[in-house]
């Protein structure tokens, strides 16, 4: 039985990762579909008075708040693929991840660190996945509001777009700390 090596575990995980971040922002579109649909209804029920018979009653403010949750979970990801290259430093990696092509060939620490990049965007879809979640059950009136959600929505954008903050940290304490080390790592 042949195993594998790390490096050539992570060339093919730079494979897979870009799979999952669009199964993730899938899931945040259909999600926000139904916040949406569901913030509808409660303005219906609101407007049609259908509310003063339950035991948790919507009110306007809620139901306010499922439909710019739920337009803004349908919109995020588009408008993140749209913009990717006018306002980040690693805009690239971001734009050509939606492509439908596959992970571009080149050197071997190149897929590595494209791979090591394509897994920090998982765990920042992820947590605005997560983000998103906390954010409707606030607005459904259940505890673990929308405090938690806020962290996971800053510490999901600074994961996502890592190579921008690894470049932002090594301008501001000159020293290199973005992923081109690990190209030095591998052939040193």
């Amino acid at each position: 039985m042949n195993i594998p090596d790390l490096g050539s575990l992570l060339v093919s995980l730079s494979e897979v990762f870009p799979l999952v971040v669009n199964l993730i922002f899938l899931s945040i579109s259909l999600l926000g579909i139904w916040y949406g649909t569901s913030g509808l209804y409660a303005l219906y029920n609101v407007a049609a008075g259908e509310y003063k018979f339950s035991n948790r009653p919507v009110t306007v403010d809620a139901a306010v708040g499922k439909l710019a949750l739920g337009s803004a979970m349908i919109v995020a990801p588009v408008l993140l693929w749209k913009f990717a290259n006018s306002f980040v430093l690693g805009g690239d990696v971001t734009f050509s991840m939606f492509n439908y092509g596959a992970s571009p060939r080149g050197p071997i620490c190149e897929q590595i660190k494209l791979a090591i990049t394509y897994f920090f965007m998982c765990l920042g879809a992820l947590a605005w996945l997560i983000a998103g979640l906390k954010l409707y059950h606030a607005t459904s009136g259940q505890h673990g509001g929308p405090d938690s959600a806020f962290l996971y929505l800053v510490g999901g954008t600074l994961a996502f777009f890592v190579n921008d903050v690894a470049q932002l940290v090594s301008n501001t304490i000159k020293m290199d700390v973005s992923f081109s080390n690990v190209c030095t790592m591998i052939r040193g």
